[in-house]
């Protein structure tokens, strides 16, 4: 029979579905009878015997987490087969304040809730994103509990995909500190890691318990330069060239002594592009290079990370008690990307002290018009020079110029997260309650690293000549652009929550099959974002930065109501049912209110065997970000792009504003702007969920559970791939200007002059391609969660077990509003891949002093982003496949000296390089970052003592 499985006496527990789930590390719920108590389960706020449950929960206990090697919340999440295309350390390489979120069934993480101890933290100040990952100090962490199934009708209204509730240690008695450091075998990206927890008291024999935990860890960066699958631009077995035609040494338009006139001309072209000082590669164009950003970058920053965290519970007799939280977390984020783009037209005077005598065409140079010889021949329009030409360059220079000689630009972010929590609970007439005042701010600022330069200091040095854009810098040269570095503050946002809630349960009479348990709840909850840009940020000033980006300033408050009845309705069935109020009351004007209603069943039929489900109806806000982001122009494409009017496949059109001339246009990072939407509309969603437990016998036990999710009015920033894909349907996403009133690069003077919507004039060149918010239409997601697992003992050999976790998703995808569904089930798409098929497979060993264990991780192949202006260029078929994605982990672990246990780790025992993908989201080029580790092979070592 199916048996309760209770994790611990003294904590709150948060578990339902009857099964413990997850990672090939969650222990078997086969537990003796008479461990069964009433406890509180993740997705419901009445107490009852946990195998009761109707909601599939994956379970991960200290000792499973020790297991993995991870040493942050962030890597530990992204071990979750029902997890994946969250938010990722890497993507602060190349943006400003990224955090590393969750995203369980592969939605965005909007839709996945985080909680610590079962409440809420502040949002990431940047961008109003969901929990950062890294504010959670995962030495303190005492299980992590996933409950994978929508609880917006118990948690609020942003739990629709699933909630992430890590459980701190509590009545913590000791004291005891670790160690962890790893080898990375091919160098780069090693991590320290250092804790020390204690604790002091006995709730049940003291009346009083108290602890304190802190932890310090320091990660190098990994450069893109140390690992060869990801250390170029240029991928000719991909078919890609992601190399920037903005280099340190511009491609020059210019005119020679004799009149011949010359468009994007690069003086090293002749040399095959040959000067690594500068990092040029050879491009499309026969005259033109481009520039290898790619060996500037980092492929994970350098990285800083120190928490505290205290909790202190005091008995006020056998029905009362408090207890109070506090948590500091503090980190720094150090990324470093490619060299800033000159974005203004460069011009470089005849006087300046670097003028060239000379520029040398190279062979194969196609004159566009009639020709001059030094000898004075005239060759005709379209002749091919068939040898290298030198000719003497008369008049101003002019190119788009990259500041290569000041090295790659550098982010540092700095942010911190303080969380403190007072409250009570116990039992009143009967009733549980628990009650608390919690209080969490996150602050964030960033900081000008090296690489950054003014345009106000930059400019008048360019125009006068007095930086070398032909080469390296002398002594003076140096001086001068190091001169025009900026330094101080970026940006700065605090984002900050506070709350006080209160819940109450009881079974309130006996039915013919059991008892009727109720629950009711209310929240009041108050969020304040306020994004301050200091004055280089708000003006736009950065070389190659945003453009100016404004503050943001706005607040709400939030009021919550729920109830929940457990009702016993026949013999081993039980239905729950649970509805929720939210009332969302905006400053800046605006309102938004919904109930969110939800039933779930179990039913055992036979005493091996368990059936549940559940159906529910979410709702979930516009953030405030969401509503209040000012418009901001100056951002560019992640990825290279060719302008669709002026660059259609890459190709230049011919007409009297030669393309390149005052802006690259072909295969570079197109300009883009962004804005928020006060119009927006709530989300709003359904699902449900069926389910089957069994075990058949004591050492064997499984679980199949299938999910349905649907999102309507999904909020989401436009895709970059979305007007670049289909630039007919998008037309109007396109904003361009006459060159004629803009002759050095359309400017933006904060209200759009000059901008044309939708234009496709030939002539003009793109002002920017508008990405805003908007309500896209839908999201959904369906798909099975198996679980299976074996134990068995075996005499004078040891325990042994098995176990099976992972998710097959049968659709997966996105729908515009008035255009057809679009799949993204194993096909990269707008916003990513969905591969079809994760899973972990983990294997167990322990007898006596000795432990081990091998896991597997596996992620199914999925077809690769496909840029629909190369299809059918050099190798680049329109259609191609990621390969799956499969690494080996082991451990060894000794505990037979006294007081210390000892364990030792491979994570990639085979050294698997990520699977190699065209991608062209975010800075890294050659393989995704989401979905796989740039690390390789790498050895770890755990020391853990325990004083007392």
């Amino acid at each position: 029979m199916i048996k309760e499985k209770i994790l611990s006496r003294s904590v709150r527990m948060i578990f339902s579905g009857g099964m413990v789930l997850g990672l090939g590390l969650m222990a078997n719920q086969v537990f003796a009878a008479d461990e069964v108590q009433r406890v509180e389960i993740t997705g419901s706020s009445i107490k009852r015997i946990a195998s009761e449950g109707a909601l599939p929960v994956s379970v991960m206990k200290r000792e499973d987490i020790e297991r993995t090697g991870a040493t942050s919340a962030a890597d530990l999440v992204n071990l979750i087969p029902s997890n994946f295309g969250g938010g990722s350390i890497t993507q602060n390489v190349g943006a400003t304040g990224v955090a590393a979120t969750a995203g369980l069934r592969g939605l965005p993480p909007k839709y996945t809730l985080v909680l610590v101890n079962g409440r809420r933290l502040s949002n990431y100040a940047f961008g109003n994103q969901p929990v950062d990952l890294n504010s959670i100090p995962l030495g303190a962490v005492d299980r992590v509990e996933v409950l994978r199934d929508g609880a917006s009708a118990i948690y609020g209204a942003d739990a629709v995909a699933g909630v992430i509730n890590f459980i701190l240690k509590k009545n913590y008695q000791g004291m005891e500190a670790s160690v962890y450091s790893t080898s990375v075998r091919q160098g780069g990206g090693n991590s320290q890691n250092y804790s020390v927890t204690g604790g002091y008291g006995d709730v049940g024999e003291k009346g009083f318990n108290v602890m304190l935990s802190a932890q310090h860890e320091d990660d190098d960066a990994l450069h893109a330069r140390d690992r060869a699958f990801a250390s170029t631009a240029v991928r000719p077995d991909l078919g890609i060239n992601k190399a920037s035609p903005r280099d340190g040494v511009p491609n020059l338009n210019f005119t020679d002594t004799l009149g011949n006139k010359y468009t994007a001309v690069n003086p090293y072209r002749y040399l095959g592009c040959q000067n690594d000082a500068f990092a040029l590669v050879q491009i499309g164009s026969r005259t033109s290079c481009g520039t290898d950003y790619v060996k500037f970058i980092d492929l994970i920053p350098k990285q800083r990370h120190d928490n505290l965290v205290a909790r202190g519970t005091f008995k006020i007799n056998d029905d009362h008690e408090l207890y109070a939280e506090a948590m500091y977390t503090k980190d720094e984020i150090t990324a470093t990307y490619s060299p800033s783009p000159y974005t203004k037209p460069m011009v470089y005077p005849v006087g300046g002290r670097f003028y060239p005598g000379s520029i040398t065409i190279p062979a194969g140079y196609v004159t566009p018009a009639p020709y001059t010889l030094a000898n004075g021949t005239v060759l005709p329009a379209g002749t091919t020079l068939t040898s290298d030409t030198v000719v003497t360059p008369t008049g101003p220079l002019k190119g788009t110029w990259r500041t290569v000689a000041g090295g790659g630009r550098t982010d540092i972010t700095d942010q911190s997260n303080a969380r403190f929590i007072i409250g009570a609970k116990g039992t009143v007439a009967g009733w549980d309650y628990d009650t608390a005042f919690s209080y969490s701010k996150n602050t964030g600022t960033v900081y000008y690293g090296p690489g950054k330069f003014s345009y106000a200091k930059l400019t008048p040095l360019v125009s006068a000549g007095a930086i070398n854009v032909f080469g390296p810098q002398d002594a003076a040269s140096l001086a001068a652009l190091n001169g025009a570095l900026i330094t101080g503050p970026e940006l700065t946002a605090t984002s900050i929550n506070k709350e006080v809630d209160f819940h109450v349960s009881k079974e309130i009479m006996q039915l013919p099959y059991g008892g009727l348990g109720v629950a009711f709840g209310a929240s009041a909850r108050n969020e304040d974002l306020n994004q301050f840009s200091y004055p280089i940020q708000a003006s736009g000033d950065e070389v190659g930065g945003n453009g100016p980006v404004l503050g943001v300033v706005g607040g709400r408050k939030v009021y919550g109501l729920f109830g929940e009845a457990n009702i016993p309705l026949y013999k081993d069935l039980d239905v729950n049912f649970a509805t929720r109020y939210d009332d969302y009351k905006n400053d800046f004007g605006t309102e938004f209110s919904h109930v969110s209603p939800k039933i779930s069943f179990t039913f055992k039929p036979v005493s091996s065997v368990l059936l549940r489900g559940s159906y529910a109806k979410g709702f979930r806000a516009p953030s405030l970000y969401d509503n209040l982001y000012p418009f901001v122009s100056g951002n560019n494409t992640n990825g290279n792009f060719n302008d669709p009017v002026r660059c259609p496949g890459g190709v230049p059109i011919t007409n009297v504003n030669p393309v390149n001339a005052i802006q690259s246009e072909c295969a570079v990072q197109q300009p883009t702007a962004t804005s928020g939407n006060t119009n927006l509309k709530p989300e709003t969603s359904k699902q449900f969920s069926l389910g089957i437990v069994w075990q058949p016998s004591a050492n064997f036990s499984g679980s199949l559970d299938y999910f349905d999710i649907k999102i309507d009015n999904a909020i989401n920033q436009m895709s970059e791939q979305t007007p670049f894909n289909d630039p007919v349907t998008y037309a109007n996403n396109f904003y361009r200007y006459d060159p004629a009133a803009f002759p050095n690069g359309w400017v933006d003077d904060g209200k759009q002059t000059g901008a044309i919507k939708g234009s496709t004039n030939p002539n003009f060149p793109l002002a920017y391609v508008l990405l805003p918010k908007f309500n896209t239409g839908k999201f959904f997601a369906s798909g099975w969660d198996v679980n299976l697992n074996y134990k068995a003992k075996i005499e004078n050999i040891g325990n042994f077990g098995v176990n099976f976790d992972g998710t097959v998703f049968t659709k997966h995808g996105y729908q515009y509003d008035g255009s057809p569904e679009v799949s993204d089930l194993g096909s990269y798409q707008d916003f990513g891949p969905a591969p079809r098929f994760r899973y972990v497979l983990t294997g167990t060993y322990n007898r006596g002093s000795w432990n081990a264990s091998l896991t597997q991780n596996y992620t199914s192949k999925y077809n690769d982003y496909t840029d629909q202006s190369l299809v059918g260029t050099t190798n680049y078929p329109a259609n191609r496949d990621v390969a799956a994605y499969k690494t080996w982990d082991a451990t060894l672990g000794y505990r037979g000296f006294k007081n210390l246990e000892l364990v030792g780790g491979i994570k990639n025992m085979f050294n698997t390089d990520p699977s190699a993908s065209r991608t062209s989201v975010n800075f890294q080029t050659g393989y995704d970052a989401q979905f796989s580790n740039p690390l390789g092979r790498m050895l770890y070592i755990k020391a853990k003592y325990k004083f007392f």
